[in-house]
């Protein structure tokens, strides 16, 4: 008896694909369009496809490698796009969205400064180092500042003394009558109006700059406003490519090379530098693009099943960032390999050409390809 599997086939994938816009067809409000029946609740509730275990006796050859994602590639702008979210609905959102918000839900916690695993973070040092957020004074405060370029001046009814930074916050927390000359005085003065409770106590334990900066704002927003403070907050756009660091290995249990993805970081500008970088014409002379933080990968796979990707070719598409990501739907260079010396980068030792080093990534890609072909050789 013959048994015609096409059918069932092109149901099962037909149901599928016709989920990405949900009630797209059948609202009857704009506002229903997204909302799911009990059906696609409960499909949406189907756990990530999990890995098998794969025994160590069986690993016939590995390779850890890191691996650079750039987003000015056609082939990986789904994972930039949209960096506007306010022309484009609710279910469509770059993957640094997911990642952030994963952190901030707690859905994502293993998080850490370098992809060696070897400095676990928080959220908590995430906000504190200005990844998200940078307050400082505009240039309508500088400008103001500059009025009162003399060691005094009288403002309203209160003899405060505009000039220095210095002297901005000594007269405003204290009356010593000379600026601060060094650090010591610094910490005496803070540790001293902590006690009097002047200032908080998670700013006294800052860096001397930081305090110091942090207390000139604070005096500055208090005493003429919020016109003269200006904050940069991260944005989308911001992020220029995301590091990947995943491992190819052989399972000769079933005579396949595979790879499984370990580790990711995106990779931006700092908001701290957006004010400089705005006066920059040239691109090559902005700040420098560093990682913000690294996720430990499978303690994402949560948060990115639920994260869907925009198709460009066929909205009907359905398709998470775990199944991208897992099925490598993205072109990358590599651009560091494990090796015993002390994990050296294709940059250190191939400096000041970029065409050799991309040479050297295609070669590091040839040798764990051919590794598997040559396990069919006879």
């Amino acid at each position: 008896m013959k048994f015609n599997f096409i059918p069932i086939i092109f149901v099962l994938l037909f149901s599928f694909e016709l989920d990405a816009q949900v009630n797209l067809l059948n609202a009857q409000d704009p506002a229903d369009i997204g909302k799911r029946d009990q059906k696609q609740i409960k499909q949406d509730e189907d756990k990530k496809l999990e890995y098998g275990y794969v025994d160590e006796r069986d690993i016939m050859f590995s390779k850890v490698i890191w691996e650079i994602i750039d987003l000015d590639q056609r082939v990986n702008f789904p994972y930039l796009y949209p960096t506007d979210t306010t022309v484009v609905g609710k279910e469509r959102r770059p993957l640094i969205h997911y990642l952030l918000k994963g952190i901030q839900s707690g859905d994502i916690t293993l998080i850490y400064s370098d992809g060696k695993f070897n400095d676990k973070i928080s959220l908590d040092d995430l906000e504190e180092n200005d990844t998200f957020e940078f307050t400082y004074i505009n240039k309508k405060g500088t400008d103001y500042l500059q009025q009162y370029g003399g060691r005094q001046a009288v403002i309203d009814d209160n003899n405060l003394s505009l000039g220095e930074f210095d002297i901005i916050y000594q007269n405003y927390f204290d009356d010593y009558g000379e600026p601060f000359n060094n650090n010591e005085d610094w910490y005496i003065w803070m540790d001293d109006s902590v006690n009097r409770g002047l200032i908080d106590k998670d700013v006294a334990l800052q860096p001397y700059e930081n305090a110091q900066e942090e207390a000139i704002i604070n005096w500055f927003s208090e005493e003429f406003g919020d016109k003269y403070i200006s904050t940069d907050r991260f944005e989308y756009g911001m992020v220029d490519h995301y590091k990947i660091k995943g491992v190819w290995y052989f399972d000769k249990r079933i005579a396949e090379l595979k790879y499984r993805p370990l580790a990711i970081a995106p990779v931006a500008r700092q908001v701290v530098n957006m004010k400089e970088d705005r006066n920059i014409s040239d691109p090559s002379l902005k700040s420098p693009a560093v990682p913000m933080f690294w996720i430990y990968y499978p303690d994402a796979r949560d948060v990115l099943k639920d994260s869907y990707v925009f198709s460009d070719s066929n909205s009907a598409i359905r398709k998470s960032f775990d199944e991208l990501i897992n099925a490598r739907r993205f072109h990358t260079m590599i651009y560091l390999e494990e090796n015993m010396y002390e994990d050296r980068e294709i940059g250190q030792y191939i400096s000041e050409n970029a065409f050799m080093r991309l040479l050297e990534s295609e070669r590091i890609k040839e040798k764990i390809r051919n590794f598997e072909h040559d396990m069919w050789s006879w």
